[in-house]
């Protein structure tokens, strides 16, 4: 490899292990206007006479004490985050493995520095010209969970936190898809992640998250995750509508810096015990 690859290489190096502010939005307003989001969609469904869609009730804002003073990552753990969570894909070990390896196309995707907030960078902004329904869905799963980790590890400070596809869980015991029940699965919508808050002799907590991405503004971040709430209430574990969960839509506007919107339903369900206690 030749000096100027060596250097450049060291440069990326040096970015992706740069550590700066991540912008979160959670609060009453953002909550009063995706439930005005979704009161508008349940109308415009039942003017077409179309089935209403199950929402998870109770949607609050993620507490200030658990989003701390502030969140700061590096792009480095924001990829590697979304490298993990896809890992265990029900496409097989080989694609998976193939998968994480391709989160490397966004390395230089992401710029930022500390005491600034995390942005596209010239490079993410070409790649969002091109391919921004790909680029948008990647890095709003790895800000999502990246984020998720962070909330959960504050909540429950002396427990380890493990992300796994919902796909992959559900399998065990359900059909996903209608090749897995060998019927049509009439229910499509599901998370798309859970995260299993453990602790050794305890049992786990399980949270649904669902992830979404834009580079539309925070109008589309209203719609998508007034959709979330959709796609959250779909798994149920313990008493009906209370389980736990975290749904966030990250903004990546083309100028200027991103925020990751965030709500959440509280609940005392998503208890795993085992079998014999």
């Amino acid at each position: 490899m030749e000096g100027n690859e060596l250097k450049d290489l060291g440069e990326v190096f040096r970015q992706l292990a740069q550590r700066s502010n991540v912008a979160v939005h959670s609060s009453a307003k953002l909550l009063g206007e995706v439930e005005a989001v979704a009161a508008k969609d349940d109308e415009e469904r039942a003017a077409k006479e179309l089935d209403a869609l199950r929402r998870k009730p109770g949607l609050q804002p993620v507490p200030v004490k658990e989003l701390g003073d502030g969140v700061q990552l590096t792009p480095w753990e924001v990829l590697h985050t979304l490298g993990r969570a896809i890992a265990l894909s029900r496409r097989g070990a080989g694609r998976g493995l193939a998968e994480h390896w391709g989160r490397l196309t966004c390395s230089q995707a992401l710029e930022g520095a500390l005491g600034t907030f995390m942005a596209l960078s010239a490079e993410g902004r070409d790649t969002a010209d091109h391919y921004k329904a790909l680029q948008s869905d990647e890095l709003g799963v790895g800000f999502a969970l990246a984020l998720a980790e962070s909330v959960l590890t504050r909540r429950y400070p002396d427990h380890s936190v493990s992300i796994v596809p919902a796909d992959t869980a559900l399998r065990a015991g359900f059909a996903v898809t209608g090749r897995d029940a060998g019927t049509s699965v009439g229910y499509r919508h599901r998370p798309q992640y859970f995260a299993e808050v453990w602790k050794p002799g305890q049992p786990s907590r399980v949270f649904p998250i669902v992830c979404k991405g834009d580079h539309s503004g925070a109008s589309a971040s209203h719609t998508q995750l007034a959709s979330a709430s959709v796609h959250a209430d779909a798994v149920h574990i313990g008493g009906w509508t209370d389980t736990p969960a975290l749904i966030f839509s990250t903004e990546l506007p083309v100028d200027g810096s991103m925020t990751v919107h965030a709500l959440q339903p509280r609940g005392n369900g998503g208890k795993l015990t085992h079998p014999g206690s």
